[in-house]
């Protein structure tokens, strides 16, 4: 009999360790506006792996993204423009 392996998407990426931790990172926070000039702030994260070595602890820098205060995905655009997924809203940056 065959043994099958996990497809790729359910393994662990080859540079993170399994039993490392996953946290959130807060990069930056934007006061935008949107629709009839709505405030709306867009936050800037990262996600960081924490995992511990022989020499220490370690830290693997991941995927970047964007969104609401408010918990909404957005995609950037450009540098001063961003979109709300959900709703397509544009968002522009005033500060």
């Amino acid at each position: 009999m065959i043994e099958r392996s996990k497809p790729a998407s359910q393994l662990p990426p080859a540079s993170m360790p399994a039993e490392a931790n996953v946290i959130e990172e807060t990069v930056a926070s934007m006061s935008c506006r949107g629709n009839a000039n709505r405030p709306v702030e867009v936050i800037q994260y990262r996600h960081i792996a924490i995992s511990e070595s022989q020499r220490g602890e370690r830290r693997s820098v991941g995927a970047i993204g964007w969104r609401t205060s408010d918990d909404e995905p957005v995609r950037q655009i450009d540098r001063d423009l961003y979109q709300v997924i959900s709703s397509e809203e544009l968002l522009e940056r005033v500060d």
